[in-house]
């Protein structure tokens, strides 16, 4: 690769940039090196303009590289930044291949490079709604007492495995803790408790997977994330790592053997009983089964009204792709009655079960009002 491609030159004025970063950073706590750090990996103009997440990979990639190659102990000071904040695992791993060889050589470490990224984690709490359609976390963490800050997440878990809503960093601890407990006694119906930390971290990187995904994909409007995503996306990450050196394992999505009993369980069951019996009924069972599971994505027994409302309202159940008009005509009382047995079977508390009815019932008349719609003749 000669010296004209244009991406040894960016490679090596990122190099620069870090090093000139890092030369002002040099008896900084460690805690001052990560917020610059995430700053940096975050990509973006001054004018808010940022890289795509494919872009900013590869050229990180690049100048990790580029400062392997460079004898300075500034070098090495960016090297343990990358070693500590970077978002890729093989990235992490590489800037420490990098600067242990360079200190092996007889450059000094940065003060702050045995500290950096090893904070205490003081406390997790989260709210959550009954559904799983909302979680609230707040993780708090410092440096054995010192530099205390925390971050707050609020994620709405009715698109994919859960996206951002609102992300904060706050030195305001205990302001947030009373925030986050002043949640459980407001009217939400909002559960406040302890956060495995496991589970935690699970739903952060979740999050981050979901968010990143969205904001890549140009033709998703409206933007679906806070501002700040981007400027604390690596810190969070990194906060989530610290959480837990495991992540709680996903609950296992029913395979089709799985779905077939639940459908059969459900058609012996009370909730059942006022429904046709038939081929009929059946079909529209299938039809509403594989609906939540292949385009809505969930567990066709985890449902909430939210949830609810926006997947009996995609148009994929609109009368004109229901070929089958005696589906069309059982579809929206097979839907209520899916979903009130639903609630029995994961034993929903009495004002948890009304608002999911509240919602069905809100539900069932779309389908209905559309379905008589379509069978309008001129």
């Amino acid at each position: 690769m000669g010296d004209s491609d244009p991406s040894v030159g960016r490679a090596s004025a990122g190099a620069d940039f870090l090093e000139w970063n890092f030369s002002l950073k040099s008896e900084s706590s460690p805690w001052s090196v990560e917020q610059a750090m995430t700053q940096l990996l975050a990509h973006e103009s001054a004018e808010g303009f940022t890289l795509s997440l494919a872009v900013s990979v590869r050229s990180d990639a690049e100048v990790i590289h580029e400062l392997g190659q460079r004898k300075t102990p500034t070098a090495v000071a960016a090297l343990r930044g990358f070693q500590a904040m970077s978002t890729v695992d093989t990235q992490r791993e590489l800037a420490q291949v990098h600067a242990d060889r360079l200190v092996e050589q007889g450059l000094p470490e940065p003060p702050w490079a045995s500290t950096i990224g090893r904070v205490r984690v003081d406390s997790c709490w989260w709210a959550h709604d009954r559904f799983d359609e909302t979680a609230i976390l707040l993780c708090t963490f410092s440096y054995d007492g010192d530099d205390e800050h925390a971050i707050l997440a609020m994620i709405d878990r009715t698109l994919g495995e859960g996206l951002f809503r609102e992300l904060t960093l706050s030195i305001g601890v205990d302001s947030l803790l009373d925030v986050l407990h002043g949640i459980g006694e407001g009217d939400e119906g909002l559960v406040v408790e302890p956060l495995d930390p496991a589970y935690g971290r699970r739903l952060l990187e979740e999050a981050i997977a979901t968010s990143d995904e969205l904001t890549e994909d140009r033709e998703y409007e409206p933007r679906p994330v806070p501002r700040a995503y981007r400027k604390m996306r690596a810190l969070t990450l990194a906060r989530a790592r610290a959480l837990s050196d495991v992540v709680a394992p996903a609950e296992p999505f029913p395979d089709s053997v799985e779905l077939e009993l639940l459908k059969r369980t459900f058609l012996a069951s009370g909730a059942a009983s006022g429904l046709p019996t038939g081929d009929v009924t059946r079909q529209a069972v299938d039809l509403l089964v594989a609906h939540f599971v292949e385009q809505v994505g969930c567990h066709p027994l985890h449902l909430g009204p939210r949830r609810v409302l926006a997947a009996l309202g995609m148009s994929d159940l609109a009368p004109d792709n229901l070929d089958n008009p005696d589906v069309q005509r059982i579809f929206p009382d097979v839907a209520e009655a899916w979903i009130s047995w639903t609630a029995m079977e994961r034993a929903l508390p009495d004002d948890a079960r009304e608002r999911l009815e509240q919602a069905t019932k809100e539900a069932g008349a779309i389908l209905r009002s559309t379905g008589n719609e379509g069978r309008e003749t001129p």
